[in-house]
């Protein structure tokens, strides 16, 4: 199942749209809006609530998305996205830091969106649950035979 990796609104109007609609993936499509990156890189949008709101809007029909704010905006932007009705992604690829000068660890980051995501009285997905929502199949389904030529 392809994660739809995006920066910018034109990897999503022209990049992902594109391949959906030549059949590269099934509904939904799981769209990870990747924000506050280096400005150099990919043409990636800085965090802010106007910018996701901007990329959220121009996701394609039958998509759920996540969002991955990398450093210091990764718990507003976890926070955002779940308001919007979103996912959170956490962890260490994207934020060293807990907070400013405390270095962070996977547990701690997870907990602590563990406690907002409880707290704005939403339910934490199970494994099982996010495989579903993902349309992912169960585990211990088998996977189809590809052939290499």
């Amino acid at each position: 199942k392809p994660e739809w990796e995006v920066f910018s609104p034109t990897h999503i109007l022209q990049d992902a749209t594109t391949l959906i609609g030549e059949g590269h993936d099934d509904e939904p499509y799981f769209i990870n809006l990747v924000m506050n990156v280096h400005r150099n890189f990919q043409n990636a949008m800085p965090y802010s609530p106007r910018f996701l709101q901007m990329m959220v809007d121009t996701l394609p029909k039958g998509s759920i998305f996540g969002v991955s704010g990398i450093g210091t905006s990764q718990l507003e932007a976890n926070v955002a996205a779940l308001l919007l009705g979103g996912h959170a992604r956490v962890g260490l690829e994207d934020n060293l830091y807990f907070r400013q000068g405390e270095l962070a660890t996977n547990v701690q980051l997870t907990e602590r969106i563990v406690r907002v995501i409880r707290e704005l009285d939403m339910e934490v997905a199970t494994p099982a649950e996010a495989r579903q929502l993902m349309g992912l199949p169960r585990v211990g389904t088998p996977r189809p035979e590809f052939a290499l030529g």
